[in-house]
């Protein structure tokens, strides 16, 4: 009898063991679960705060290649929410063709471990069939449990306006540059022929001199004949003879 008492005693504090170990478990899931809320709901006021900073916001499972696009995304390119779905495609077959290879150039960069973060600058096509400038951001935020990465969130940043500046300022620059060559050439060491007074280029080529002052100025030419140059080569005719009043 005994026996089986001390045997019901050993269930009962195997069973309080259980019992405690079990709360000890639901507070634990209970801590991970504010944890994970608490995560999320940073995610969502970064998410809300970088809206309200007028920037766009993805949000790029790589796995899936499923992207969430936020509302002000779409809109910077003239698109309504149920325009554009969550495919990754929406975005890359935006790109414009002469800047997509830098823009997987650092996006490659940085998913594989290279820089820190994913930054470029690129065209993407508007809805009324334009070119905006968007400045791209992103960061890996989780990696699966091989390492690779998962999530992967950023912004666009509306630059149109200050890339446009910067490019022409680089035209007018080019330009310039260009207009100071030619100044260059012609107030430099020119060779000139002492009989013909042809004129060598950088090339080694000979020009006539109308030609080459054509060619690296804006200069027009009118052609006329010196006193000096009449009288050796038409020595019959008197220029300074002065011809009658007609009147």
């Amino acid at each position: 009898m005994s026996e089986f008492t001390e045997t019901i005693q050993g269930l009962h504090k195997d069973l309080a063991k259980l019992q405690n170990e079990n709360a000890d478990l639901k507070e634990l899931a209970s801590r991970l679960s504010d944890a994970a809320n608490q995560s999320q709901d940073k995610e969502t006021s970064w998410i809300y705060a970088m809206e309200g900073n007028l920037d766009g916001v993805w949000d790029w499972n790589a796995v899936s290649n499923e992207v969430y696009f936020s509302s002000r995304w779409k809109g910077m390119l003239g698109f309504s929410d149920d325009e554009i779905t969550n495919d990754l495609a929406e975005w890359d077959k935006r790109l414009h063709p002469d800047d997509r290879d830098d823009v997987y150039q650092d996006l490659n960069d940085h998913l594989e471990g290279r820089t820190p973060f994913y930054h470029n600058e690129h065209r993407l096509l508007c809805k009324d069939g334009s070119y905006l400038w968007i400045l791209d951001r992103g960061k890996i935020f989780s990696w699966t449990d091989k390492g690779e990465p998962l999530r992967i969130v950023g912004t666009h940043t509306d630059i149109h306006v200050r890339k446009s500046a910067e490019l022409e300022n680089l035209r007018l620059v080019s330009a310039l540059s260009q207009a100071l060559a030619k100044v260059k050439v012609l107030s430099g060491f020119l060779p000139i022929c002492a009989s013909c007074k042809n004129i060598r280029d950088d090339k080694g080529y000979w020009n006539q001199i109308e030609s080459y002052i054509s060619e690296h100025t804006d200069a027009e030419f009118s052609h006329a004949i010196c006193p000096s140059c009449a009288q050796k080569l038409y020595p019959e005719l008197d220029l300074n003879k002065k011809i009658p009043n007609s009147s």
